[in-house]
């Protein structure tokens, strides 16, 4: 029997040379957290299948087993790589070793508050950049897409680990949300949103 530690996760992975991981978050524990890893995968089917869907395509992976403590950089786990999303649709193309590099980000829901929190992404990503929604409180989503930022602003957040850009006079919820095609202005500089690689709203619906 499993440990009440020791749990499954999920991960949304993106890139193609330089490799991520999202975690999928829930409300419930263990899993009520974020966090945004830069990993290597012990074998090239990920790859291989990335270079032949494109970048906006889902896959995910599933650790075995994971302690959260074990989410550290060297920490390395092995894991079932899926085309699309796990336990649902998703087509099973292996395992992998996986290796994580560096924590890019890290995030908690906020709980119940008075005022309504901003509308929030976590930008990241070397060759590629990406937008992960920050979640917050119940009921939520999560989101992640593909976008391109201009100027500056680009230069600097290529060279720090990830960045969180408020998104100004939106929601934060799926009317607000960001959607492909979309250029706005965040943090000062203009932010065009390219394609929508994961959406989901039922793993966040339930209460913390």
């Amino acid at each position: 029997m499993v440990s009440p530690e020791l749990s499954v996760h999920g991960f949304v992975l993106l890139g193609t040379d330089t490799v991520y991981a999202v975690h999928m978050p829930t409300f419930t524990a263990p899993y009520g957290f974020q966090a945004v890893l830069r990993i290597t995968l012990d074998t090239d089917t990920y790859r291989t299948a990335r270079k032949r869907y494109g970048t906006s395509a889902l896959f995910t992976v599933t650790p075995r087993t994971l302690l959260l403590k074990d989410l550290e950089p060297g920490a390395t786990f092995p894991a079932d790589l899926y085309f699309g999303r796990f336990g649902r649709d998703g087509e099973l193309l292996g395992e992998v070793r996986v290796k994580i590099e560096e924590r890019l980000y890290v995030g908690h829901p906020t709980g119940p508050t008075i005022e309504p929190p901003p509308l929030r992404y976590v930008v990241f990503g070397r060759e590629q950049l990406y937008l992960a929604h920050v979640f917050t409180r119940s009921p939520d989503f999560d989101q992640v897409l593909t976008a391109q930022l201009a100027g500056e602003w680009l230069t600097s957040a290529g060279e720090q680990p990830a960045s969180t850009v408020t998104i100004p006079g939106r929601p934060d919820d799926l009317t607000g949300r960001l959607h492909p095609g979309e250029q706005v202005t965040a943090e000062g500089a203009e932010l065009q949103v390219l394609a929508e690689v994961y959406l989901e709203t039922a793993d966040l619906a339930g209460g913390a």
